[in-house]
């Protein structure tokens, strides 16, 4: 019932231009401590494809590593990029980033990103970083499978959702954002 009001308040946002019914429309969370937010780079007349930052929230955090795994819509979207930001170094090649979002086995039809500075290697950083509000850990970039039904392909605002992963750590593996601090938005397939 939820998700249908979803859908319902969704629309009638579409109707009023905001986002021109676009295939896929991210609306941004109001909170977290690290918050998954439309980019800048998502451009207006984007077709099927939505760019997401995840950054850091309104407080200052020293950390590590960051990252999450966000249960997904069942072939709904699939990751066509993920880049990481400047706020954590995760070295050169190889870099301590990954994204990926994988269609079977245990992780299947979840986002699995996550973005650490290296320990060792070409680029290790031997401390805690702090990173500042705004500040953009990494991008990911969505696009609508063709073919995906309309609906829901993840609401981190609706009160059952769970993060089963995510969060902030410092070097020493001590959590410093729980997975319940971490700001998920809703992402819907208009059509």
């Amino acid at each position: 019932m939820r998700s249908l009001m979803l859908l319902m308040v969704l629309g009638s946002v579409a109707g009023c231009g905001d986002n021109d019914g676009a295939p896929l429309a991210y609306k941004n969370p109001t909170g977290g401590k690290l918050r998954l937010v439309t980019s800048k780079q998502t451009k207006p007349d984007h077709d099927g494809e939505v760019v997401l930052d995840f950054v850091v929230g309104d407080q200052a955090l020293t950390g590590y590593s960051v990252g999450f795994d966000l249960p997904v819509g069942d072939h709904k979207v699939q990751l066509l990029d993920f880049v990481p930001g400047h706020a954590l170094d995760p070295g050169t090649a190889p870099t301590a980033a990954q994204g990926r979002l994988p269609l079977d086995g245990p992780l299947a039809n979840t986002l699995v990103t996550g973005l650490s500075q290296k320990a060792t290697g070409a680029g290790a950083v031997a401390t805690d970083t702090t990173v500042q509000p705004g500040a953009v850990l990494y991008t990911i970039r969505l696009e609508k499978i063709p073919g995906a039904p309309t609906g829901v392909v993840f609401d981190g605002t609706d009160a059952a959702f769970h993060l089963p992963s995510g969060g902030m750590r410092d070097r020493s593996g001590t959590t410093v954002v729980e997975a319940t601090d971490v700001g998920i938005g809703t992402l819907v397939v208009n059509r």
